[in-house]
């Protein structure tokens, strides 16, 4: 599902990533209107939401706040009552096998949860959830920048109020101890007391030592690094976060649960309070002491519209998901319960306690292996006589999955064969006993080079991710090493579909985002095409293509918007399908060969890696001399070569190529030789 659609349901501009608790909620929703026995909407939209869970949680993308990547205890909870909404879907068509992979996946997510995001080893006490884990490991030392100009904070002192989600969701019950002890934490911490009543930041370590939140009206003393005090959120993208209204409601729910209807009312006042004109409920509410509006004639980037403590901020007004919990939070006093918990996953975790477990393991194929089939067979152990399905997903073409039932051998042992297509393929396999009322869940990933002819295969040097020799990358943490070093590109054809495929050498999340720091441009050369183009996507980006590369079609792709396939005239000539795949580093974008043509000799493809950056015109990170925290440099301090004194704003954004052979990266990309233009690798 998109993360932001527009009202055909088809992606908006700037959808940017995918979020899982995004794709999960709307089986939910299928489910709880009674929707799910339609036939079209369990084969075209709930089947494949509920396949793209199974293959890419319980972590992939950003979680609910749009800003991180990691294991999220709210992101986790939507992933297990979806799954387990789907599971009820597929047994009302009659499908067992999708059920048993849909449930033992949603059961495992529910059983390790604690694992992945709760911390024994934190500074608020002996064990509570976490905002998020970044690596599925609550306990690691691990930091991160907060974002937003927000402090870079240890993992482990980093709280929110997602995990009441699994409470809300029917998947831990409110007297669960470490639910307990993390509202206790969180009450203490980041709840802040106003004249409208109580409210909680949406994330953060300490409400004493002010806000960690960078999104909203700038105040200072922070641990932000806004100014002036009073200034809106943008042009700089670098403010205060406030309180927000929603989480009032959203801890009166738990309050309902623990059968606190006092609590509960004493929030809801709250919410109305923080609520402006006719009790439209704000996105943020100030809760600062009070700030006189500028005068006539300031700055509009840096005066504030003034503010009162315990009122609305400067924010979206209403934002229509608070406006909603207010309702909900207004049924749940009146009738003393949660009225959007779901039953299907109350009564299987939390009436009867959670359903058991079933060991199961995958011996074949063995987890990041490369494949070079059709299909392959999955072997493994689970419990005598137990049923087994097992599910392949090739997720870069976005083609339906296959799933198939067999049943565990008296000895515990099981194989099938499965089909596999090119690039990247998740193998699940789900198994149970009794019903579903115990089951088992494993999971590998394959990369494929199988299923196709490989019609170019271009490996790149490593480690020459910096342009012209000279290129350093941004200082910020946020850039890991290899971020920008492209060491292969493949084409390859099957008849139907035509895939190019990047490799890297680090594709680790930035920005929340698998992709989020990459900005891929592959300019392909068509031999015959009537109209050509050697520009580059932007004039901006400082270099032309080489004349025999001269393109027709111009890909390009990044985490944070949607691809771009145009022709040189500068129509759209499709929606390409572009999968970032971590575990083999790797990003593929799949064309019909019907618009795209099937690749063949004399083709040429120009390949172009650089930074993304969302704020600037030409979507490219821009350089400085030096590095800076979010620009490229030039150079090293106390660079010495020619290109050191060269402006910035005119060197090329590329940092790395794939060079034909004879051709020096370091004397194509350096712009004191001359005009850059970059060469293709051509299909012999």
């Amino acid at each position: 599902m998109p993360r932001n659609p527009l009202l055909n349901g088809k992606p908006a501009p700037d959808t940017g990533g995918t979020q899982l608790d995004e794709t999960s909620y709307p089986i939910v929703m299928a489910l709880q209107s009674g929707l799910g026995g339609n036939v079209a909407l369990w084969r075209d939209h709930i089947r494949p939401a509920a396949d793209f869970l199974v293959s890419r949680g319980p972590s992939f993308g950003s979680e609910r706040w749009e800003e991180q990547s990691g294991y999220s205890p709210s992101t986790i909870a939507a992933e297990i009552a979806g799954l387990t909404a789907a599971a009820v879907i597929a047994g009302e068509h009659h499908d067992p096998a999708r059920a048993r992979v849909y449930q033992a996946t949603a059961d495992d997510f529910q059983r390790t949860i604690k694992s992945w995001t709760v911390t024994t080893t934190g500074p608020d006490g002996p064990g509570y959830f976490i905002r998020l884990s970044k690596t599925g490991d609550p306990n690691a030392a691990i930091s991160y920048g907060l974002g937003n100009g927000g402090p870079t904070l240890d993992q482990r002192a980093v709280l929110d109020g997602g995990f009441q989600e699994l409470v809300r969701l029917g998947e831990l019950p409110v007297s669960d101890p470490d639910v307990q002890a993390s509202l206790g934490v969180w009450d203490r911490q980041i709840a802040v007391s106003t004249p409208s009543g109580t409210g909680f930041y949406r994330y953060g370590n300490s409400a004493a030592a002010g806000s960690a939140d960078g999104y909203g009206d700038c105040y200072q003393p922070s641990q932000t690094s806004c100014s002036p005090v009073g200034a809106p959120w943008p042009p700089t993208g670098k403010g205060t976060g406030h309180l927000w209204p929603v989480l009032s409601g959203e801890r009166a729910e738990s309050d309902i649960a623990e059968g606190s209807k006092s609590g509960a009312a004493s929030l809801l006042k709250a919410m109305e309070n923080f609520s402006s004109g006719v009790g439209l409920v704000p996105e943020q509410a100030w809760e600062n002491p009070d700030l006189p509006a500028s005068g006539y004639g300031s700055d509009p980037a840096t005066a504030s519209i003034g503010f009162t403590d315990g009122k609305a901020a400067g924010s979206a007004s209403p934002l229509t998901w608070a406006q909603a919990q207010e309702l909900r939070l207004i049924l749940a006093l009146a009738t003393g319960h949660t009225p959007e918990t779901p039953q299907f996953t109350t009564r299987r975790y939390v009436a009867h306690g959670p359903p058991g477990a079933l060991t199961v393991n995958i011996t074949a194929p063995v987890n990041g292996s490369t494949l070079a089939a059709t299909s392959t067979t999955v072997t493994g152990t689970t419990a005598p006589g137990a049923r087994v399905s097992i599910e392949s997903l090739d997720a870069t073409n976005g083609a339906p999955s296959a799933v198939t039932a067999t049943t565990a051998a008296p000895d515990g042992s099981f194989s099938a064969a499965v089909p596999i297509g090119f690039g990247s393929n998740v193998i699940t396999v789900g198994a149970s006993t009794h019903g579903l009322r115990s089951t088992g869940y494993a999971q590998v990933a394959v990369s494929n080079e199988g299923g196709g002819t490989s019609v170019l295969d271009v490996s790149d040097p490593a480690g020459d991710d910096n342009g012209p020799g000279t290129y350093q990358y941004p200082t910020s943490g946020d850039f890991q090493p290899g971020a920008f070093d492209l060491t292969r590109f493949q084409v390859v054809s099957d008849g139907t579909t035509a895939y190019l495929r990047a490799t890297i050498a680090n594709l680790s999340p930035t920005f929340g985002q698998v992709d989020g720091a990459q900005l891929l441009d592959v300019y392909v050369h068509v031999p015959g095409a009537a109209t050509t183009s050697t520009n580059a996507a932007f004039p901006s980006r400082n270099y032309s293509i080489d004349s025999a590369g001269a393109w027709s079609q111009i890909l390009e792709v990044q985490g944070f918007a949607a691809p771009v396939w145009k022709d040189a005239s500068g129509n759209t000539v499709g929606s390409p399908s572009v999968l970032p795949s971590q575990p083999d580093g790797t990003i593929t974008i799949a064309l019909p060969e019907a618009q795209f043509g099937t690749p063949g000799p004399n083709w040429g493809f120009t390949v172009v890696l650089t930074g993304q950056d969302g704020f600037s015109s030409d979507q490219a990170r821009g350089f400085a001399a030096t590095p800076q925290p979010f620009l490229f440099g030039v150079c090293a301090p106390g660079g010495s070569a020619p290109i050191c004194t060269f402006d910035p704003g005119s060197v090329p954004k590329a940092v790395d190529v794939i060079t034909p052979d004879g051709v020096s990266q370091s004397t194509e990309l350096d712009p004191t030789q001359g005009a850059v233009a970059i060469a293709p690798v051509t299909v012999p």
